[in-house]
């Protein structure tokens, strides 16, 4: 399996709506909606997020994960002076579980420990992807009702994370 970064161009943009779709079908589909109110709700929530990223983290590497040869996923960062921030990483569901999220993050946190820095993510609370961010060593560092802010210094073991100055606890 090759597994490469790509940079996205605007014919990747129907591909990054269906992965960000995918992201939230399990959880519309438990409202009841019809097929008319759900479309229109994830089209609002992308073109949402997109203007969000685009705001609030304007100087991010926007990457289009490719196995083999096809778009499967995508994933955002930003380099900040202390610390990388691992701002979104998703997949299609068919390529979930296979490795290819936690090589991406494993390669981001050895570029992190080679520079001395962190890695910083937010994750939902109920996001089952938490799991794997602890196992790779990232720590809660800050919650609320909804979100969990994790971090890592390198890829150290865990329990080995710790403050990072601009990372507020």
């Amino acid at each position: 399996m090759k597994i490469e970064l790509k940079s996205i161009t605007k014919e990747d943009e129907a591909l990054l709506y269906e992965i960000y779709a995918s992201t939230r079908n399990e959880e519309i589909d438990s409202w009841g909606w019809s097929a008319e109110q759900k479309t229109l709700f994830l089209d609002m929530q992308w073109r949402a997020q997109q203007a969000s990223y685009n705001q609030q983290f304007p100087r991010a590497s926007h990457w289009k994960i490719v196995v083999d040869a096809e778009g499967v996923g995508r994933f955002f960062t930003e380099e900040q002076p202390e610390y990388h921030h691992l701002i979104d990483i998703a997949l299609l569901p068919n390529y979930q579980g296979r490795g290819i999220g936690t090589l991406l993050i494993v390669q981001l946190q050895k570029k992190a420990k080679e520079q001395r820095k962190a890695v910083v993510l937010q994750v939902l609370k109920i996001n089952s992807a938490r799991d794997l961010y602890e196992k790779l060593g990232f720590q809660v560092i800050q919650e609320d009702e909804i979100y969990m802010k994790m971090l890592c210094y390198g890829n150290k073991r865990k329990g080995e994370c710790w403050h990072v100055r601009g990372v507020s606890r």
